[in-house]
């Protein structure tokens, strides 16, 4: 089934709610959803980004990125060990896309066709092909790690001494690793969602519906999926395609895109506004999920049952936001967000500072 969902108009206020289950309804005044803090801006010589950040049971933050001083771009790495910060040292010196963790001295972070391990001492670096560069990567425990590329009909996968190269029946650029032998996977196929589960013994096709697009050169995104349980799957992105304005002048236009899967049928939207896409969703630990739009001062939405509730993102005045990933604390309802904060105005030589945020 494909049903129209509406974009957030810009005025919309926080704490604005969402109505009906995949589908616009209208907006009624209810309880704000959590507002998300800053907790950390770096204050790092030169640039850093912060790519993709997890969290452990016992509350240790990771987060993965990049650093710029004097020209020259490095890897980062820092974590939060639940009392301070510090940055890793002698990060692998190049961009770093994804990271996972189980420990704090058992870590994963992967750039250009490579993951290094940390140990608690130092990093051993490992390739996984030339051409495969991870953009997502989930585990579940030490000896079991999963890495996918956009680009890539394969995963990799750590069983605890080796990365094994594993066939998928599609590409995926994002996976969640959802107990011991069960796993989802998402990307494209052609121009129609590939969602992908594992079994314990391989990946087969979850299949899902064509989607009715709004134009015929409109490109399918799938940029996250998250799995809360078993019947309870989602999977978002967007929808785009160039086209004319009212003006005649050529622009780019977007939609947004979720999925969901109650266990037997997917639940699909289109967004029936220009927008920018969904490009994170996490369960929240109420049985719902956060939905993160956009990248640069993006809007975050916790989903529970039908009911869309816009939150409020914290950043000091006279800055712009970037966030690029989200994470809940395993157990709880805490969420952390990372990416980075910049200047506005761009100003002539910017400083970008690695931010962290987080939610209760």
């Amino acid at each position: 089934m494909v049903l129209g969902l509406a974009s957030v108009p810009p005025a919309a206020a926080s704490g604005a709610a969402h109505q009906g289950h995949l589908g616009y309804q209208g907006y009624q005044a209810e309880a704000p959803a959590p507002t998300w803090k800053p907790v950390r801006v770096n204050t790092l010589p030169g640039d850093d980004v912060l790519n993709d950040v997890t969290v452990l049971g016992n509350g240790s933050v990771w987060a993965a990125g990049h650093r710029v001083v004097n020209g020259r771009q490095r890897g980062l790495v820092q974590r939060f060990d639940g009392r301070s910060w510090r940055v890793v040292p002698n990060s692998p010196p190049y961009e770093l896309r994804a990271v996972t963790a189980t420990s704090g001295t058992n870590a994963w972070v992967f750039g250009e066709g490579r993951a290094a391990r940390w140990n608690g001492r130092g990093w051993t670096t490992i390739s996984l092909g030339s051409g495969f560069s991870a953009t997502d990567a989930d585990s579940t425990g030490a000896k079991d790690i999963w890495a996918v590329a956009g680009t890539a009909a394969t995963a990799r996968h750590w069983n605890g001494s080796s990365w094994k190269s594993v066939r998928l029946p599609g590409r995926a650029s994002a996976v969640d690793a959802y107990t011991a032998g069960v796993a989802w996977a998402a990307g494209v196929k052609g121009n129609r969602p590939s969602i992908m589960r594992w079994n314990g013994t391989s990946w087969t096709l979850v299949p899902a519906p064509a989607l009715t697009l709004p134009a015929p050169d409109a490109v399918v995104t799938i940029q996250d999926i998250a799995v809360v349980g078993s019947k309870n799957v989602w999977a978002v992105g967007g929808v785009s395609w160039e086209g004319a304005n009212e003006e005649g002048d050529d622009v780019d236009f977007g939609r947004t895109l979720v999925m969901h899967w109650n266990g037997r049928s997917w639940t699909v939207s289109i967004g029936s506004a220009n927008a920018q896409p969904y490009t994170e969703v996490e369960p929240d630990g109420r049985g719902g999920v956060w939905v993160l739009q956009g990248n640069w001062n993006p809007t975050l939405w916790q989903v529970t049952g039908s009911t869309w509730r816009q939150a409020r993102l914290v950043r000091k005045s006279g800055t712009d936001a970037v966030v690029f990933s989200v994470a809940r604390r395993p157990g709880t309802t805490t969420m952390w967000g990372a990416g980075f904060t910049v200047p506005q105005g761009d100003p002539d030589d910017p400083s970008a500072n690695g931010t962290f945020w987080r939610t209760q």
